[in-house]
């Protein structure tokens, strides 16, 4: 069982440096094209074709892998107000609970529509306007989200839900 989890521990260890290293990175490579772009368009007056669509492409990316890490971390946009009222320890841990079953349902579905979709456009053989790529590179970035928040979500379902089961109230 050590050996499953240590193996677990460095797969999750090298994606997540692998995504903030994406992430680091495309956001430097998002900044560029829109400075180049703009650079081109309005002083030299001489637009460069597909780098708007090309930035399009990397900003859905980084979207996706920024939901990822988020989930992953627990970092997410979420509202506390219940924290204010619910004061006991034990109470609080299965409210977190559920909340992050409810994440997790939700990303479920958010998985199998991004899969649906994504399917249906790889199927579909549909190109972007500008540059002709097929439009499944950026509709996949949902799909790969949905995965890994999905992924993300059941883990921390597991984590709270073992940490209430678990609970002592320490003296």
């Amino acid at each position: 069982m050590k050996t499953v989890r240590k193996t677990f521990t460095a797969i999750d260890n090298v994606l997540t440096n692998g995504f903030s290293l994406f992430i680091v990175l495309g956001g430097a490579l998002m900044t560029l094209t829109v400075v180049l772009q703009v650079l081109l368009r309005y002083v030299f007056k001489q637009p460069l074709f597909g780098l708007e669509e090309f930035s399009r492409l990397v900003a859905i990316w980084l979207y996706f892998l920024g939901a990822v890490l988020s989930t992953k971390t627990d970092n997410h946009v979420q509202g506390d107000v219940a924290n204010k009222y619910i004061t006991g320890e034990k109470a609080r841990i299965v409210l977190r609970t559920f909340v992050w079953i409810l994440c997790l349902v939700t990303c479920i579905l958010f998985l199998y529509h991004s899969g649906t979709y994504s399917w249906w456009i790889y199927g579909t053989g549909e190109r972007t306007t500008g540059l002709w790529w097929p439009r499944v590179i950026s509709v996949g970035s949902m799909f790969f989200g949905a995965f890994f928040m999905t992924l993300y979500c059941l883990t921390n379902v597991i984590k709270y839900l073992t940490t209430a089961l678990n609970y002592k109230k320490d003296h």
